[in-house]
């Protein structure tokens, strides 16, 4: 019974995520009704709609509407993984949270003591490669499905990426800042702790992961992103840090915010597979440096199966 509560639980996060996304959506149009109705300098009904129209979709709302989301979201799911890794009434198969915790705890003195150094030339490597490789694998699969990639494109103009000419500071405050603290809150934090509660890490990781994908609501930036999923909750299950996994995601949409557009993804068939060839050496080799440079804590995977 515990484990299927938690497996329902795993679900909740995006659902709460989709419910606030929308409430925004629903308080932003009237709002901008009142204003622009306030303000409105005569015409007709069909003028005034078509102004409303533009602006509804427009960058610019719905940027600030992703703002309100991470914001709220950020601080409630915040609380809530706390109270997940804390909270001594929460237990599952009568183990507290709150002891493996303090067994954690006692193992450091801090959230990132007994780290080696080696962590930080691997996480640049993995978002490097990870970036490159995600790019391959978005070009092969538009490739495949050109009206995915039409969705796409259509949805990174809606919010301003498609362009660094458009870039705002709203919008690079969300694509590098919030956006990864909230989706590591959502997916490693919350989803696959509850998940991995009620199953072995793959089942667990593949929800989390397939979740994330959703989260993006287009299949061809879902598919990477739930690949990148895979990796991230990988990590996260070695780390038990979220802290970490946060810090990689912001790295990653750095890179592909500012650098994806000067990337050379080959310009022939050789330079194309050796480049590819490269990023997934690359992206192996930052993993390794990144999990090996982990220090060894309490076996909490050994604790929910025993």
């Amino acid at each position: 019974m515990r484990k299927s509560s938690s497996l329902v639980r795993a679900f909740m996060p995006i659902v709460m995520v989709f419910m606030v996304e929308n409430l925004l959506s629903i308080m932003g149009v009237e709002l901008l009704f009142m204003i622009q109705a306030h303000n409105f300098a005569g015409g007709t009904f069909t003028d005034f709609t078509n102004q409303m129209l533009e602006t509804v979709q427009s960058a610019d709302f719905a940027v600030w509407i992703s703002l309100g989301y991470a914001i709220i979201c950020g601080v409630w799911f915040a609380i809530w993984y706390y109270q997940l890794t804390h909270n001594k009434a929460l237990r599952n198969d009568g183990i507290s949270v709150s002891d493996i915790a303090e067994d954690m705890k006692s193992e450091r003195k801090s959230i990132f003591e007994g780290y080696r150094w080696p962590i930080i030339p691997g996480m640049i490597m993995l978002a490097v490669g990870c970036q490159y490789v995600c790019s391959y694998l978005m070009n092969l699969v538009a490739s495949l499905m050109p009206q995915w990639l039409a969705q796409y494109q259509k949805l990174m103009e809606g919010m301003g990426l498609d362009s660094a000419d458009s870039y705002t500071v709203p919008l690079i405050l969300y694509t590098v800042l919030l956006g990864p603290i909230v989706e590591e809150l959502t997916f490693r934090g919350l989803t696959f702790t509850y998940a991995r509660r009620a199953t072995p890490f793959w089942v667990a990781n593949i929800i989390q992961a397939c979740l994330f994908g959703l989260l993006h609501m287009n299949p061809l930036q879902g598919i990477y992103a739930a690949a990148l999923g895979i990796i991230f909750g990988m990590i996260y299950e070695k780390s038990r840090n979220i802290l970490l996994t946060i810090i990689l995601h912001i790295l990653f949409n750095t890179l592909g915010t500012f650098i994806s557009q000067f990337m050379n993804m080959g310009d022939n068939a050789i330079s194309f597979y050796f480049i590819l060839l490269g990023s997934l050496i690359v992206t192996y080799i930052g993993y390794e440096l990144v999990i090996k440079s982990i220090p060894q804590k309490v076996k909490i995977e050994e604790k929910f199966e025993n």
